[in-house]
């Protein structure tokens, strides 16, 4: 993005810049024309209309940049929780090189945090896979990329007759022994764990999280609603890509996703690629729990942003890849390809969601789900992480941190 101004004025206080001439989506869910000024890697304030260079009307913050957004709409940066790689990479190889690919991909889709998902593998292999995460926590690529707020933990502790493209051999029973050394080895940075609570030992799992203060988070589950009722009430609060690896609903069997939808303490992620979720189930959970509880993940694989054809996965799996999703060669589908921007879109084109609603499912229903208290809406002394969203909510601009790490006039 080009700036409108350079001009720097006196003292040794860090530069101020203004994204100005958009429209905002402002905390409340207005989508209003605005400016948001920040400087030093914060929200400095939030004005109403264009705040051109040098000017100091508040006679509190002066702008000393002006970044044009005119025909854009500003948001805050989107919060991916599910998403295990892109572009060749995945986060199991828990690399720098690794977290610098992914965060290009992830950069270029609006996303400026992330938690690194992890896949079935050996116990070995996981916990070695989660302790290189560990150390990869903050930005990406460098120090220049998008923020690894911490791992969400696929597994291992899955039904195995919904374990979707998970090798039943990587499938473990959820022990104390077992989340211990899930937790150990992760050092801290483990912020989710999907489960299934109907194993055994799995209620005493999910409480056992809830202790430690990760998120556990009910997924390739066969459990009842009365099962997922029950956990909840030991301490699950989330629901991973809702519908999908879940028993369907029905009339005499339930299942856990009306129980999961209607207790105001769960948060539930939804796969948004039109694929996963058909439109109509979008707005049909959208309806029932309100966009506070729906939140938008990519589910993105390895082979996220590869060519169009057969891909070899990180575990050797191989998949064919089109421009709809990734499926393996039996037919079953095999993790998302779309970033969170295409979410948005597909959301608000086919599922009715409204924008703004959206948009805040992308960036402040993540974050809060996380405890993230500093991020994910435009208010002044939180990060400024932001996307600039064309016309047609494709990314023109991420910012994290004041920083660009992805303008598409530059890799054009």
């Amino acid at each position: 993005m080009t700036a409108s101004s350079s001009r720097r004025t006196p003292g040794t206080r860090p530069p101020r810049t203004a994204l100005t001439g958009g429209i905002l989506l402002w905390a409340d869910g207005r989508l209003e024309p605005g400016s948001v000024v920040f400087g030093d890697g914060v929200i400095q304030t939030i004005a109403a209309g264009e705040v051109p260079a040098g000017t100091d009307p508040s006679d509190a913050v002066r702008v000393d940049i002006v970044h044009d957004a005119t025909g854009c709409i500003v948001a805050p940066g989107f919060v991916d929780t599910h998403v295990h790689g892109g572009l060749g990479a995945n986060f199991m190889a828990a690399d720098a090189a690794a977290g610098i690919r992914i965060s290009r991909w992830l950069a270029a889709g609006g996303v400026t945090s992330c938690l690194a998902t992890t896949s079935g593998a050996s116990a070995d292999q996981l916990h070695r896979s989660l302790d290189g995460l560990a150390g990869l926590r903050g930005r990406l690529a460098g120090g220049h990329g998008v923020d690894l707020v911490g791992i969400h933990a696929e597994g291992p502790f899955l039904d195995p007759s919904h374990r979707g493209v998970h090798r039943p051999e990587h499938l473990r029973l959820p022990s104390p022994e077992a989340v211990d050394a899930l937790l150990e080895a992760g050092d801290g940075a483990v912020k989710v764990v999907t489960l299934a609570p109907e194993l055994p030992d799995g209620m005493d799992a999910v409480a056992r999280l809830a202790e430690a203060g990760v998120h556990p988070s009910l997924g390739h589950s066969g459990a009842s609603f009365q099962q997922a009722e029950a956990a909840v009430r030991r301490g699950l609060n989330r629901a991973t890509h809702l519908f999908n690896a879940l028993p369907p609903m029905h009339h005499r069997s339930p299942g856990p996703v009306p129980a999961l939808l209607a207790d105001p303490r769960v948060r539930c992620e939804i796969v948004g690629d039109g694929v996963h979720v058909a439109p109509e189930m979008v707005r049909f959970a959208v309806g029932v729990a309100g966009w506070e509880r729906i939140m938008l993940v990519s589910d993105g694989s390895d082979v996220s942003g590869l060519q169009p054809g057969r891909q070899t996965r990180w575990d050797g799996t191989e998949v064919e890849v089109t421009e709809d999703g990734a499926r393996t060669l039996t037919g079953a589908v095999a993790g998302g390809v779309d970033r969170l921007c295409d979410a948005v879109r597909t959301v608000v084109r086919l599922g009715g969601v409204e924008t703004a609603d959206a948009l805040r499912m992308a960036s402040a229903v993540p974050a809060e789900s996380l405890d993230l208290t500093d991020r994910g809406r435009l208010i002044p002394g939180q990060h400024a992480d932001l996307v600039v969203l064309d016309a047609e909510l494709r990314v023109r601009t991420t910012y994290v941190r004041g920083e660009i790490v992805y303008d598409r006039e530059e890799t054009a």
